[in-house]
């Protein structure tokens, strides 16, 4: 298999983003709501971070307690809606536990115009509509691969496997917008790649696709994330597919560095008032 790397991908939107911020002297500013001190989450801040400096942008970090009531997390999102010198507001997921169940009440508060994850349910639904508002980055982001290797993917047997609200529902809609065609399954099984030319995978379990269950080419997106034997691995086990032939955007350093070019890229648009770059 030829292996995506989405590094590179990911430096090419950045590249461009940079040298339109520069030219039209743009600095656009994120500001990341982080409730509590996962250590995960330092690290995607840590990372978002670096790519909004790249492309000339700046991120501005809003810590919060982990005991902290919903309450004040909503003021301060109202308080950043009105700050017009902020122009993108994301919610570092996953809350603490008992934040959890707010997580959408949370999420409806950040206005549209400042929803540059489209986690909004308003920014969801409109990707229903002819007007779309910000797209799920993990959802553009498989759709900027797949437009890549394949560009009459609209002609392609596209299988979808998994549930998620930011990854699989949207991108199921923007490529049905497309006249793409579809195919959306809950849970991985085995006999799924025989019927694909292109599956994104983001459920399943550690490594549970194999060389195996590879009857034909295909385009193969592992979208699905683990700590596995003391390292990071996806639903695909990379080492048993890459004599198949296709394509195979793999993890580590597959769709997580292009999901946070493309936040930059949504944020990009919101400082230039919702228009295309």
């Amino acid at each position: 298999m030829q292996i995506i790397s989405g590094m590179e991908i990911a430096q090419e939107i950045k590249q461009s983003l940079r040298a339109a911020n520069e030219k039209e002297n743009i600095c656009p500013v994120l500001a990341v709501i982080l409730v509590g001190e996962q250590e995960d989450s330092l690290v995607y801040v840590g990372l978002k971070e670096k790519a909004a400096d790249y492309i000339h942008g700046r991120l501005r970090l809003v810590r919060l307690d982990a005991e902290i009531e919903k309450e004040t997390i909503l003021q301060t999102i109202n308080e950043l809606n009105r700050d017009d010198g902020i122009h993108g507001i994301i919610l570092q997921l996953p809350l603490p536990d008992k934040l959890e169940p707010w997580r959408e009440e949370i999420l409806t508060a950040i206005i549209p115009e400042k929803d540059v994850d489209g986690f909004n349910p308003y920014n969801r639904g409109r990707l229903f509509t002819a007007s779309r508002g910000y797209a799920s980055c993990a959802a553009s982001g498989c759709l900027e691969v797949i437009r890549r290797v394949y560009p009459a993917y609209r002609e392609k047997n596209i299988v979808l496997v998994g549930d998620s609200f930011d990854l699989i529902m949207p991108l199921a809609v923007l490529l049905i917008k497309d006249n793409a065609q579809v195919r959306v399954i809950p849970e991985y099984k085995p006999d799924l790649p025989g019927e694909a030319d292109i599956l994104v995978i983001e459920k399943g379990a550690p490594q549970v696709l194999t060389g195996e269950h590879l009857t034909k080419a295909l385009l193969l997106i592992d979208a699905g994330f683990y700590w596995h034997s003391g390292t990071s691995c996806g639903n695909v086990d990379k080492d048993s597919v890459v004599n198949n032939e296709g394509y195979l955007l793999p993890v580590p350093g597959g769709l997580g560095p292009i999901l946070i070019a493309k936040l930059m890229e949504n944020l990009c648009i919101a400082a230039r008032g919702g228009q295309a770059i």
